[in-house]
């Protein structure tokens, strides 16, 4: 699936940031059939189908897209599904930046990644796993890392049954005090171990959860962000508002010329 193919017929859309001189991070709410078509690239790879972790609640509603969501269920779908097409699941400021554009109901959650505090409990094993791989990327504790900066393999003698690890480009992680300080912003959070970054149903943002594999209904993964240039963008955006308001103003136009015929007619009695 190309990139483009998301945007059209989006359910909508924004654009977070400029990245070069004709580049922009985008996050988009793609249509329900191309989610469905994620969805079931994220369940596709053989070699995860008897990893226990990936057995929780992760379903495809035709009217709500994806219900369900965890740490391993979200890196899944951006490893598998969004990845190779150049896309990924919004990290904690791409999502901040959806929040502050009213672009996140609550009623809902959802997850933004992980906070790796220190090597200690909780999830000790996944932390000494990950807490030297930063200090390899010349990271300051604590990070901050998105999904699209993870990746993992099945592991049977691991804790969850997989084993993830930093991908070596460390793209998009935040650390030290720059992390600190976007976790002090947070309304919950811990100073220790590895544990779940979220937004809860209720909009509050969460850095304590540590069950990482506990996924329900309320989850949602249903944002997605992109790379594309302005001319690619005010396209999409073109197409978008006429999908949202083409409609209605065909019919305030005939509405118009049926009363300016009316007034047209009062004119000649």
């Amino acid at each position: 699936m190309r990139k483009q193919s998301v945007l059209k017929n989006a359910r909508d859309f924004i654009v977070i940031e400029k990245t070069g001189r004709d580049s922009h991070i985008y996050a988009v709410k793609p249509s329900l059939d191309v989610m469905r078509q994620f969805y079931e690239q994220s369940i596709s790879n053989p070699e995860d189908r008897d990893v226990d972790v990936f057995n929780r609640h992760w379903k495809f509603d035709a009217k709500e897209g994806i219900r369900g969501s965890s740490t391993f269920l979200a890196l899944r779908f951006d490893k598998q599904a969004l990845r190779p097409n150049g896309l990924w699941i919004p990290g904690m400021l791409e999502a901040k930046a959806l929040e502050s554009q009213g672009k996140l109901q609550n009623g809902v959650y959802r997850d933004y990644g992980i906070v790796v505090y220190n090597d200690d409990n909780p999830n000790k094993q996944v932390a000494e796993t990950l807490v030297p791989q930063a200090k390899e990327l010349g990271l300051e504790l604590p990070l901050i890392v998105p999904f699209m900066a993870l990746d993992y393999v099945p592991n049977k003698h691991r804790k969850y049954g997989i084993e993830p690890s930093l991908l070596n480009s460390g793209k998009g992680i935040i650390s030290g005090k720059k992390a600190q300080d976007n976790i002090n912003s947070l309304n919950y959070k811990a100073n220790s171990g590895v544990l779940r970054l979220l937004r809860d149903r209720g909009g509050d943002w969460n850095a304590n959860w540590y069950d990482l594999d506990d996924s329900g209904d309320g989850g949602r993964v249903d944002w997605i962000c992109g790379e594309a240039t302005s001319k690619i963008l005010e396209k999409a955006y073109s197409e978008l508002s006429e999908r949202k308001y083409g409609e209605r103003i065909r019919e305030l136009r005939e509405e118009q010329k049926s009363e300016s015929a009316k007034f047209k007619d009062s004119l000649k009695r």
